[in-house]
């Protein structure tokens, strides 16, 4: 049975996903699949309209819409294999197959006032059973240290205050040098970056080229006119309070979760089991 995806993908089907190559013909069916077969020389593979996407060699495509519509509530991974009607283990796989695409998708630029800020997941080797680098713990548990200790780890939030493209990256340290890569390449010359007032992204604006507008420390009133950062602070705070439904990430799969979590704020209510499927498949 075909899936929703795979019907809507057979007519996009223009080249060989291993060579490029236009000259293919139809090469009968395997699994209730089309299959097709690349006629250039030196290659001759075969392949199906989901081969080189996150979803091939999955199984169940029947059921793959209706795991994208779960995705798309936001719901735990116990309460998704119950309802599809498989494994934990299989909703889990499936979770972070469906997320391969979406981790790549970030705003290309960003322009006009840019609004920066840090959120922290702390850390967590949930699902991992040997090889720790300290004792496990139970769930809930709080850091080693009290405030942004080495266990806290920080998550970048860039994001343009009129256009609303956002970029969110899990970044080693809250330093310039961990900073400026993720925005170089991103943030238009002509930008403004709006910050807190760490020293650090004085340094980034330097090495950027751009200007920079930092919020005053202990400011009585934090918004002063367009100095503020309330659009980074707000959609870190959506990004908590999402975050909460898992009582904690594995901090390996942090970009993962990121990824799910911009494409949800995106989209908001709009988003779909089919726009949700299109996002996963890149």
């Amino acid at each position: 049975m075909k899936s929703a995806v795979e019907q809507a993908r057979m007519a996009s089907v223009r080249a060989c996903p291993h060579c490029g190559s236009v000259r293919f013909v139809k090469d009968g069916h395997a699994n209730g699949r089309q299959r097709f077969r690349c006629r250039e020389t030196g290659c001759a593979r075969t392949f199906n309209a989901l081969t080189g996407t996150p979803l091939a060699r999955l199984h169940m495509p029947e059921k793959h819409l209706e795991n994208a519509r779960l995705m798309a509530a936001g719901l735990s991974v116990r309460v998704t294999a119950e309802r599809l009607g498989v494994s934990v283990p299989t909703a889990f796989k499936w979770r972070h197959r469906f997320l391969q695409a979406p981790l790549n998708q970030q705003p290309g630029t960003l322009s006009g006032l840019v609004e920066t800020d840090e959120t922290y997941i702390l850390e967590s080797f949930k699902g991992q059973r040997g090889g720790l680098p300290r004792p496990p713990k139970k769930r809930g548990t709080p850091g080693r240290t009290r405030g942004l200790g080495p266990d806290q780890i920080p998550v970048l939030v860039a994001r343009e205050r009129e256009m609303k493209g956002t970029l969110t990256a899990r970044i080693p340290t809250r330093s310039a040098a961990s900073i400026a890569p993720v925005l170089a390449g991103r943030v238009v010359p002509d930008a403004v970056l709006v910050s807190d007032s760490a020293k650090a992204y004085r340094k980034v604006a330097k090495a950027l080229n751009v200007s920079l507008m930092q919020v005053p420390a202990n400011a009585k009133h934090k918004t002063q006119g367009t100095l503020h950062i309330n659009n980074a602070n707000a959609y870190c705070s959506r990004l908590d309070g999402w975050l909460d439904r898992f009582h904690g990430v594995a901090t390996k799969n942090i970009p993962n979760y990121l990824a799910w979590h911009r494409i949800i704020d995106r989209e908001g209510n709009g988003l779909s089991a089919k726009r949700f499927l299109e996002a996963a498949i890149g």
